[in-house]
């Protein structure tokens, strides 16, 4: 069994692990068991054959993503119960060598994982040969990126998936017209400062070694003192609904969506009871990552509540709250999407070891004062710390500096609960009122960046509102970034977050715990990034 070592299986925790113990033992197989990802590393370098990773039943698949993001070159054989087809591709897809279900036996498990050694071995010697072709042939031939930016394609035909500040470093290369660039251009793009050049460093470095892993030599060479040419020739690949080149994403039509007549959206909200446990079966929840303009990485999501009718009429909770005429219910609706977040988070860490912060909610403005001082003891209560959930509140009517009003966002900020005001409107009358308010910032719609690319006027408007805000000492974030021209304009205002389209699409939870599991350093790894199973959270 030479070639099974240092193959790691992921399987179900139970009588599983017993019974495989015991027959890998009577087939003489040496076999070790890991039960947190800091051990794996530590027992690659032991003498066992197989390492077995005992994981919860139904939790495989996310483990084989965290695994293969911190481990590339392990391999990795899934065993899990009920495998279906599209069980089998989503395994695959995260990141296993080899798939199998719980009743595989063991000659079979052996013969699978010296299979996924050998292949290992002989790509590694394979990827050796293609670097040295690669690196005398890269100056000629094209390497395309493709997937609207997410994919590098190197020119013997091996793709690179890239992350979003890889897909920045690649958009600098195509935009800059003999795909050179200094330190200095991309710190800028990137609203990195002088001091941070390291980062630009980092990431080539990142994506040098992810491209060696994956057995191509990528042809960026350092400008010595200067900065980074890429030598090879490089295209973006035009989509087909594309109407220019590296127009990453097409233009949100602002009537996006068809939205409900007032009388389907009064039919709908008489069949909502959010008082009815049963009624949280028609509530989801979607997930938008934002990303910090000093360092390109995630910083945060906002987490979008949406209900379904049972005629099939999908509306927002934010509409939702707009026109439900009774305060009870819309009390239990927000208490609801509060605690249902708080105890996601808390089992998001609990069960996959995966740890999220920053994540912001939509809530109306008045419904702050009946809810405010409890915030406290439900984060207490799912122990959670007050980083994890962040207040969006808004108001489709103009906000007054109540007595109430600032002594709640004062008890919250006391806290260490961020609370920020969600407005589409950037007049400097309405944003000077803000001033001295104990909130963390501001975030703007997605309509306040369409129009200003629209309107040199409003963008004038919205350069000053932005430095206002930023005199006053509140963070900002805008929204509806989902082409390059809009993601220029952000990175050329004060302001500290953008998100949108071109950060991330709407996600469900596994895709946003998928790419939680799987993305760069990031606002979920907070403070430190603990890897154990188990445990109370942050």
């Amino acid at each position: 069994m030479e070639h099974a070592h240092c193959v790691l299986i992921v399987l179900e925790e139970g009588e599983g692990l017993h019974y495989w113990l015991e027959q890998l033992r009577v087939f003489g197989t040496k076999t070790s068991v890991v039960r947190s990802l800091e051990k794996v590393a530590e027992a690659r370098l032991s003498q066992a054959d197989l390492l077995l990773f005992p994981v919860e039943t139904g939790y495989v698949p996310l483990m084989v993503a965290k695994l293969r993001n911190d481990f590339g070159s392990l391999g990795i054989v899934a065993v899990q119960s009920g495998l279906s087809a599209s069980a089998r591709v989503q395994l695959l897809l995260t990141g296993a060598d080899a798939c199998l279900a719980m009743d595989v036996q063991v000659p079979e498990l052996m013969a699978w994982c010296h299979a996924v050694r050998r292949r290992n071995v002989y790509a590694a010697v394979g990827a050796a040969q293609a670097m040295e072709e690669v690196q005398d042939q890269s100056g000629q031939q094209e390497w395309i990126l493709r997937d609207k930016g997410w994919t590098l394609v190197a020119p013997n035909g091996v793709g690179l998936e890239l992350t979003h500040s890889e897909r920045q470093l690649m958009d600098a290369f195509i935009r800059h017209a003999d795909a050179r660039f200094s330190r200095e251009d991309l710190m800028r793009d990137k609203g990195l400062a002088a001091s941070d050049s390291r980062a630009v460093d980092s990431l080539i470095s990142r994506l040098r070694r992810k491209a060696t892993q994956a057995g191509v030599a990528l042809p960026i060479k350092s400008v010595h003192g200067w900065g980074y040419t890429f030598t090879g020739k490089l295209i973006a690949q035009q989509e087909p609904q594309d109407t220019e080149i590296m127009e990453f994403y097409a233009q949100r039509d602002e009537q996006e969506a068809s939205q409900p007549t007032p009388l389907e959206l009064l039919r709908a909200l008489e069949t909502l009871d959010v008082l009815d446990p049963q009624a949280s079966e028609a509530l989801s929840f979607s997930y938008q990552l934002r990303v910090a303009t000093s360092t390109g990485q995630y910083s945060g999501v906002d987490a979008q509540v949406f209900w379904t009718s049972p005629t099939g009429l999908r509306l927002s909770s934010d509409l939702v709250l707009r026109h439900m005429p009774d305060a009870i219910h819309r009390q239990a609706l927000c208490e609801w999407m509060l605690r249902t977040l708080m105890a996601d988070v808390r089992r998001w860490w609990q069960e996959y070891s995966l740890r999220a912060s920053h994540i912001g909610l939509k809530l109306p403005i008045d419904m702050l004062l009946p809810i405010y001082k409890r915030m406290p003891s439900m984060l207490s209560q799912f122990e959670l710390q007050p980083c994890c959930v962040e207040l969006d509140l808004f108001s489709d009517e103009e906000l007054e500096e109540t007595p109430e009003l600032i002594q709640a966002l004062q008890f919250l900020k006391e806290q260490d609960i961020q609370v920020w005001l969600t407005s589409p409107d950037i007049e400097n009358s309405k944003l000077n009122r803000l001033r001295g308010w104990p909130i963390s910032g501001v975030k703007l719609e997605a309509e306040v960046i369409q129009r200003a690319c629209r309107e040199p006027t409003f963008k004038a408007l919205l350069e000053t509102a932005c430095h206002l805000l930023s005199e006053q000492g509140f963070e900002l974030v805008i929204k509806g970034v989902d082409n390059l021209e809009q993601r220029d304009l952000a990175l050329n205002l004060e302001l500290g977050h953008y998100q949108g389209r071109l950060t991330s699409e709407l996600m469900s939870e596994d895709g946003f715990l998928l790419t939680l599991a799987s993305s760069e350093p990031s606002f979920g790894q907070g403070h430190e990034a603990s890897r154990r199973l188990s445990g109370s959270v942050l």
